[in-house]
């Protein structure tokens, strides 16, 4: 792998007004109770794709997800934080069109 495999994993959880008013507060506690050693669970401000929240960005990947449900955190944790594979069901199409087909 490049380098990116070297940096610490960050999750970012939109707290913008439009990603709260679809629920992403419960998005960051869910991520919270799911903590994985070594990542980073940071709220952030807008991540500027408003109406398509809660939106979560896994850095250093770059990996968006959309519209993500409390529900769906621990699918989440388990796949991509731990096993290091994208959800592909949830990924935001803006910026992974080609990987939800």
């Amino acid at each position: 792998m490049n380098q990116q495999s070297n940096q610490a994993k960050k999750v970012l959880i939109c707290q913008g007004r439009s990603c709260r008013k679809y629920g992403a507060e419960r998005v960051l506690i869910a991520f919270r109770v799911n903590l994985v050693p070594g990542v980073e669970i940071t709220p952030c401000g807008c991540l500027g794709q408003c109406g398509n929240g809660p939106m979560v960005l896994v850095e250093p990947e770059q990996i968006w997800y959309s519209e993500v449900l409390p529900d769906e955190v621990s699918l989440i944790v388990k796949q991509h934080l731990k096993q290091q594979r994208p959800v592909k069901e949830i990924l935001y199409p803006k910026f992974h069109s080609d990987c939800t087909e």
